[in-house]
């Protein structure tokens, strides 16, 4: 095309559907954070600047792979420079996550250090807003088997359990009671802080969980009111 603006950077940041994420952000149902907005912004402009070195360049095999590793180089190097504020702070578990969720905070209950239960609940609302978009086809967390996971605590270790629906809930099973005895968790006394990620090295669905004792913050549990400075979502 003769045409002066074909190839201008405004004209192919529209040509390509990628891009569209950058125009959703405005209308998108979920909060984005700073981070998750300036993410967006450099892969915008990464991608963006791949594309005008091309052009309309026909691309063969050999080319085409090359242009794979360019955008897989540029991902790996968002990653390393993206703050890791809301990832876990456990560090046998650096370079092993590749997506992550937002941090869940909650103040046990008694049902959930109850061997009978055998369960960590999730308040619905941060399940549907934070953990069920990181699903993949094929994981349902409403059937019989629910999902199986990895749950790593602050130390690394690591534990088999079961991500599922439970009635109204969503709960961590199986393998939390071992996980309850090993770290001797109490109602009320002790806070668990929860990440949900993706194994880099398989894409296996995994948790992250940091515990904590507090005494003295024993409110009542029956109003389920948290102290007016815990922002973080509790169910």
């Amino acid at each position: 095309s003769t045409d002066s603006t074909a190839t201008s950077p405004f004209n192919i940041y529209y040509m390509c559907p990628t891009f569209l994420i950058s125009d959703s952000i405005a209308s998108s149902p979920l909060p984005l954070s700073p981070v998750r907005i300036m993410s967006t912004t450099v892969e915008v402009v990464e991608a963006a600047s791949i594309l005008l070195s091309l052009q309309f360049a026909k691309l063969d095999d050999q080319a085409r792979k090359q242009l794979h590793g360019q955008i897989q180089g540029t991902q790996l190097h968002q990653q390393q420079q993206q703050p890791n504020q809301d990832r876990p702070p456990i560090q046998a578990l650096e370079g092993m996550i590749r997506e992550c969720s937002i941090r869940y905070e909650k103040q046990l209950t008694k049902s959930d250090v109850d061997r009978g239960q055998g369960r960590l609940a999730f308040k619905n609302e941060y399940v549907d807003a934070s953990l069920r978009p990181m699903l993949r086809e094929g994981e349902i967390l409403e059937g019989r088997q629910g999902i199986q996971v990895f749950a790593y605590d602050g130390e690394g270790e690591e534990y088999q359990m079961t991500f599922k629906g439970w009635g109204k809930m969503v709960v961590l099973t199986s393998g939390w009671n071992q996980f309850v005895k090993r770290h001797e968790l109490r109602e009320e006394e002790d806070f668990v802080t929860v990440w949900m990620f993706r194994r880099s090295a398989d894409d296996r669905l995994c948790f992250a969980i940091t515990t904590r004792r507090e005494h003295g913050r024993h409110y009542n549990m029956k109003n389920r009111r948290a102290p007016k400075r815990q922002r973080t979502i509790e169910a």
